[in-house]
């Protein structure tokens, strides 16, 4: 009775969480996740719920006595070990997509998938081997004498996965970036600990559990990337640069005061006439690219204010530095755009902020600013 009652737990846990990655699935087709990303989390939720299946499939077949059960007892365990291997090159692989971390050489990609095909040989030849595990005349599931081995091809993935987040979060200074990074991380280690946990606790349904619920951090946190995060530029938007000054205007960096730069293209709407939306897309990619290297590197926010409308915020010590970033991005743009068939300029706009000032007031006064600069070039 008491095992009965352990397995329906077990296939229990592992159907309600099929049902909350199905509605992740299904969350995600109607979302506007990029066309990459939505395919790599697919699969990869695809890998978990084969792995629940077998994981279930387990549990049923483990004991049981009717004819060829143990053949398809052995079978079952092998696919197990082997998907489990699966799902966590997947798991890694999703999680250095999201951390903007390539393999480019080919030698350590063949290192990177080597326990990968190593865990898959292994696992199909415990059938005779019994090296990860072996099932008895009872059909009863016993571990293998070298089960160790599969844990640690599989926690190579996993710890992967969390040291390359990790070490890339120091690398990042947008702030939506950098919880994007703790979320992958959790993508990492929350299913290392289920795994430690689900080999001392092999009757409960651990792994399965910590896999969803890493899962869940990561969809979270894209979901609110996606509500931070312009989808054209990949800056930050509107929303993003309000919470950032929220906070920021709570601080003070001694010797330097708070700029905010507006800017907008210049002659945008006659792009789009002549040249089509494509092009005018182009040119707004060639403007966050800019900003991205210019401002980036020295810790500026950089956020997409609406439309061809572009918002920079900065902690500078004078006008004249001031000054003299928007010249460095008026040459870059010039540079990132001499291949157009039009030439991209920008207009801009600055005011630091006065003490006691909200944020309307600096903006407007911003604003303004970049309104006498458009003026003044139109004029000229």
């Amino acid at each position: 009775m008491l095992f009965g009652s352990v397995m329906t737990f077990y296939v229990t846990i592992n159907v309600l969480c099929s049902i909350i990655i199905v509605i992740m699935i299904v969350m995600m087709k109607f979302g506007v996740m990029h066309e990459t990303e939505q395919k790599i989390f697919f699969n990869l939720c695809v890998q978990c719920l084969l792995f629940f299946f077998l994981d279930v499939f387990w549990v049923l077949l483990d004991g049981a006595g009717f004819a060829g059960a143990r053949t398809l007892n052995l079978c079952v365990n092998a696919a197990y070990f082997s998907q489990l291997g699966i799902l966590c090159f997947f798991w890694s692989r999703y999680s250095f997509f999201l951390a903007e971390y390539r393999i480019r050489s080919t030698d350590l990609r063949i290192l990177y998938c080597s326990p990968l095909f190593i865990n898959v040989a292994m696992s199909v030849a415990s059938i005779w081997t019994g090296w990860f595990f072996n099932v008895d005349a009872d059909g009863r599931y016993h571990r293998g004498d070298i089960l160790f081995i599969n844990v640690l091809l599989v926690f190579l993935y996993l710890l992967t996965s969390f040291f390359v987040a990790f070490f890339m979060v120091k690398r990042k200074k947008n702030v939506v970036k950098k919880n994007r990074l703790y979320a992958v991380s959790a993508l990492g280690v929350i299913p290392f600990l289920t795994e430690i946990l689900q080999i001392q606790l092999p009757g409960l349904s651990i792994i399965c559990a910590g896999t969803t619920i890493g899962l869940i951090v990561v969809f979270v946190e894209i979901q609110k990337e996606m509500i931070s995060i312009d989808p054209l530029t990949k800056l930050n938007n509107r929303n993003q640069a309000s919470l950032y000054l929220d906070a920021r205007f709570k601080q003070t960096v001694p010797g330097k005061r708070l700029y905010q730069f507006v800017m907008d293209l210049d002659k945008f709407k006659q792009i789009n006439d002549h040249y089509g939306h494509i092009e005018g897309d182009r040119a707004l990619l060639a403007v966050a690219n800019v900003l991205k290297e210019v401002c980036g590197p020295r810790g500026h926010f950089i956020s997409r204010f609406g439309g061809d409308e572009f918002v920079v915020f900065a902690n500078l010590s004078t006008d004249t530095a001031a000054k003299a970033l928007c010249e460095t991005i008026s040459a870059r743009l010039a540079e990132e755009s001499s291949g157009f068939p039009f030439k991209l300029s920008m207009s801009f706009g600055f005011a630091f902020r006065n003490a006691g000032e909200s944020e309307q007031e600096l903006f407007a006064r911003a604003d303004s600013a970049l309104y006498e600069a458009k003026t003044a070039r139109e004029a000229g």
